[in-house]
């Protein structure tokens, strides 16, 4: 299997963030990345390259396909701005959120909106420090993506058990259209799959989704569309605690394109999450017009994961790769969260032999 990555996706580095009211050393760091690759050079079953520098197409354009391009140009800028009127030089950080019961009663642009105000408009929590590097560190995880899903498009001579794994940094499936949270900023899954459907004629796209958290940025811009199947599974109430239940099916014509498969915290052991995974598989097989499945690869469903309230032993992982293959769809693996460093490039190493049908 090929795996893209890029040495930009290591420049966020953000020195913490807030999580449970403590002011703690920031959990996605650029160690996440070099523990994965590790882990992929130790068996001869991958490829580890670098992210296509050389493209047809823009890739601002792919963004901007998925996201506002007001959005796009505060995650460019704020930091410059935000440091030019004293704000403090390690990283961005919402000093206020726009509340919906706290708006204007005119119409106010957000480009005349004091550096300070911004992030609560485009923040949506406390784990999106942006500092100087972030914005390039965030393109490049878009071309890492960008480059897989190409060489998946391009290279899989019709074979239905084609992968490719991008190994993403920061991840992406939080963020919405124009809003960034739980270190996310902009969503890779996301852009791929507007990328497949806009340059390479798919007719319909396949979300999986396996992190332990609800990807409600992947929902939210997909919720309207038939174009694109969202199917996740995540901790039933836990972060990002407003979005996931089962009741949310899609709206419109994406009415049915969106399932949600909450699972319980504390309960979910290796069967469980294994048997509601076929759920999820059987879904994605029932339409038979998907062409592509996107894997938003989360590990930090991993037991002893600091932020995830799961029994998952790594025993599960190639597990969790063996039913994912059984999809039959050429897929792409993005990799999303996991901070269990320990066990992190193992568990993510296990997904994906898992679906190559190896053991090492």
């Amino acid at each position: 299997m090929r795996v893209y990555w890029h040495s930009d996706s290591l420049l966020h580095d953000p020195p913490h963030e807030i999580l449970s009211g403590r002011l703690v050393t920031y959990l996605e760091s650029p160690d996440r990345v070099k523990a994965i690759e590790g882990a992929l050079e130790q068996s001869d079953a991958f490829e580890v390259i670098a992210a296509e520098t050389d493209w047809p197409e823009d890739i601002k354009d792919c963004i901007l396909a998925v996201h506002s391009k007001e959005y796009v140009e505060y995650l460019e800028n704020i930091y410059s701005e935000w440091t030019a009127i004293g704000g403090d030089k390690s990283a961005v950080f919402p000093e206020t959120f726009q509340h919906r019961s706290m708006q204007s009663f005119g119409s106010r642009n957000t480009n005349s909106m004091s550096p300070l105000a911004k992030p609560g408009v485009y923040c949506f929590d406390l784990s999106c420090p942006i500092t100087s590097h972030t914005y390039r560190a965030a393109i490049a995880s878009v071309r890492i993506t960008l480059s897989a899903a190409r060489y998946l498009a391009t290279a899989r001579n019709g074979s239905p058990h084609f992968g490719v794994f991008a190994l993403a940094r920061p991840p992406g499936h939080h963020t919405q259209d124009a809003l960034c949270g739980g270190y996310c900023f902009l969503n890779n899954a996301a852009i791929a799959a507007k990328y497949l459907l806009e340059h390479h004629g798919s007719k319909c796209i396949a979300i999986l989704d396996i992190d332990y958290h609800h990807g409600n940025g992947t929902q939210q811009i997909f919720y309207h569309n038939p174009q694109v199947l969202y199917v996740s599974l995540h901790a039933d109430g836990d972060y990002p605690y407003f979005t996931g239940s089962s009741e949310e099916r899609g709206s419109g014509p994406g009415l049915g394109y969106n399932h949600n498969l909450p699972l319980p915290r504390q309960r979910t052991t290796d069967d469980l999450y294994c048997d509601t995974l076929r759920k999820a598989a059987d879904i994605i097989q029932d339409h038979a017009e998907v062409d592509y499945l996107v894997v938003s690869l989360g590990v930090d469903t991993y037991s002893e994961d600091p932020i995830c309230d799961f029994l998952l032993t790594q025993a599960c992982y190639p597990r969790v790769g063996e039913i994912v293959k059984s999809i039959e769809k050429p897929t792409l693996f993005v990799m999303e969260g996991g901070y269990h460093m320990e066990t992190l490039g193992e568990n993510v190493r296990g997904v994906l032999l898992g679906f190559e049908g190896r053991r090492t």
